[in-house]
């Protein structure tokens, strides 16, 4: 069979890859995808082990640059954009003028830890100081449970990382570093500060 065909289904490949994140097939097209790489590598491989190889090599350096492609494009495809804006009963509000419990607005929560609560793929529930609200991860899915960072507020929408291990331990240092108390002792002043006339009293 003509090696071109191997190409071909290559190109099939990134197709249905794609096409994956923009069709709620229920991972058919994914199923689909597969099917159709490895057919191209058996092809390859049965004209030539280097044409093989070749073409391995290309699936695995490519294949991660078109799924990291694809997970930051589709929130702001119109697809994408009716998914994130329609999740009825599951966010507190769709404003970015709501506020957490502290205070904080949306629009302010750059820097902010908090908990993912379903998994970002790329979008999904983010728990932050027990409010509930949409996020989408940043160059990469994130597991329900992870803690993450959020780094940007863009369009309303929140953007966040995992956190990394110095963060979470400054988050921590943070909460756990009690106030200085006032010590009482503080608060009285010796007669000595006071600026008292006592000649006349010795007069007296």
């Amino acid at each position: 069979m003509p090696l071109y065909y191997a190409y071909g289904l290559l190109l099939l490949f990134y197709f249905l890859l794609v096409l994956e994140f923009f069709v709620p097939s229920g991972g058919l097209v994914g199923v689909g995808a597969v099917i159709v790489v490895f057919g191209a590598l058996v092809i390859a491989f049965s004209h030539s082990f280097t044409a093989g190889l070749t073409l391995l090599l290309v699936v695995a350096a490519t294949t991660p640059i078109v799924f990291i492609g694809a997970i930051r494009a589709w929130p702001h495809t119109p697809f994408g954009r009716r998914i994130l804006n329609r999740r009825p009963g599951q966010t507190d509000s769709n404003k970015s003028n709501r506020k957490l419990a502290d205070g904080t607005r949306l629009d302010e929560l750059a820097g902010r830890i908090g908990t993912a609560k379903t998994n970002l793929l790329p979008s999904g529930l983010v728990s932050l100081d027990s409010v509930r609200v949409d996020a989408v991860s940043q160059g990469m899915p994130i597991d329900a449970g992870t803690r993450v960072i959020v780094t940007k507020v863009e369009a309303g929408k929140i953007h966040v990382r995992p956190v990394t291990p110095d963060e979470e331990l400054a988050e921590n240092q943070t909460k756990q570093q009690p106030a200085t108390p006032i010590s009482p002792e503080s608060l009285e002043s010796p007669p000595e500060s006071f600026d008292f006339d006592t000649s006349q009293l010795d007069s007296n």
